[in-house]
């Protein structure tokens, strides 16, 4: 699992650094910078699962820099923590717009620092428990396994013809360990009903589910669903795929895998240019100021809209609207 820790203070980056070092997990690999703008480059270059984050830094402050991670790639995979001293409802309502998980005053403990590494690692090896999945001490093959489970998880709700593959994919690797890592009952019990109980009998029924739908008919379906609720959200600054995602009752993964294939452009493009073409007619039919424009498009901040209207447009929005007067 990969964290990513943003701070300019010396004392805060010396405390992650120890914290980290001691941290139990065989296949945890953490990176620490000093500046907003050295988060945002590390985020997009090299994504992290888990991000701590300072406000106030030099260049570029950790809320301006996850708003440009967010807008960059919509699908971003990380869990972001927001970490400050300043206690004022501005800076924490902000970050909650932009769908941070948890703000975290300073000083922060050790204890906090862990409950949320131990939650995030829960939440990435599905259906995996934590302790398996360390003594494994493989985190190529830990997280293998934990994807082969959300993959079979995911063909159940999608009624997709490869889940058989998936299956036995399933039964190879998991018969190739010294300790049993069956398929966990209460976590398919939970997913597939509390009818559904034993390895056997969810094989049977999801051989019966297979005939029910045509896949491409019900992938279609679903994306109509994600379009519509970007045609409702879009002047969300917060809105991303994984809150659809949990809205819709899918995996990030498999809901971004979908939307690809079916709109031949990813979530983040297909929401920008939602974006910019509502901007577009804004523009040509309003007097409303450029800021304006922009909060209602779903950018919290005017220059990062101008600098993304001028990247897929070539000309600014004030520029867009004289040629088009």
């Amino acid at each position: 699992m990969r964290v990513l820790i943003a701070d300019d203070e010396n004392g805060v980056r010396s405390m992650f650094s120890h914290f980290m070092e001691q941290y139990p997990s065989p296949y945890l690999e953490y990176t620490i910078v000093d500046t907003g703008e050295r988060l945002r480059n590390q985020c997009l270059q090299n994504p992290a699962d888990v991000v701590f984050t300072d406000i106030k830094m030099p260049d570029l402050s950790g809320l301006e820099a996850i708003y440009e991670i967010k807008e960059a790639s919509q699908d971003n995979p990380a869990s972001f923590y927001v970490i400050s001293g300043y206690s004022e409802f501005s800076y924490a309502r902000e970050a909650l717009r932009l769908g941070i998980k948890d703000y975290l005053l300073k000083p922060i403990r050790y204890s906090t620092i862990e409950e949320i590494l131990r939650k995030e690692e829960k939440k990435r090896f599905v259906g995996l428990s934590l302790d398996e999945a360390w003594r494994i001490n493989d985190e190529a093959e830990a997280v293998r396994l934990s994807e082969l489970i959300q993959n079979l998880v995911s063909s159940f709700h999608s009624k997709a013809d490869d889940y058989q593959k998936i299956l036995n994919s399933w039964e190879e690797m998991a018969s190739g360990y010294s300790i049993p890592i069956g398929i966990d009952r209460d976590f398919f019990c939970k997913t597939f009903g509390e009818n559904i109980d034993g390895y056997g009998k969810q094989r049977e029924f999801l051989e019966d589910m297979k005939q029910e739908e045509n896949h491409a008919v019900y992938s279609g379906d679903i994306v109509q669903r994600v379009i519509s609720s970007i045609d409702k959200n879009y002047g969300n600054p917060s809105l991303g795929l994984d809150g659809i995602a949990d809205e819709l009752g899918y995996s990030t993964q498999y809901l971004s895998a979908i939307f690809s294939r079916e709109m031949d452009m990813n979530f983040s493009q297909f929401l920008t240019k939602k974006r910019l073409d509502s901007a577009k007619n804004l523009l040509s039919n309003t007097n409303m100021k450029i800021k304006d424009i922009a909060e209602i498009c779903g950018y919290s901040y005017t220059s990062y809209f101008i600098k993304v209207f001028r990247k897929q447009m070539g000309v600014s929005p004030a520029e867009w609207r004289e040629n088009k007067s």
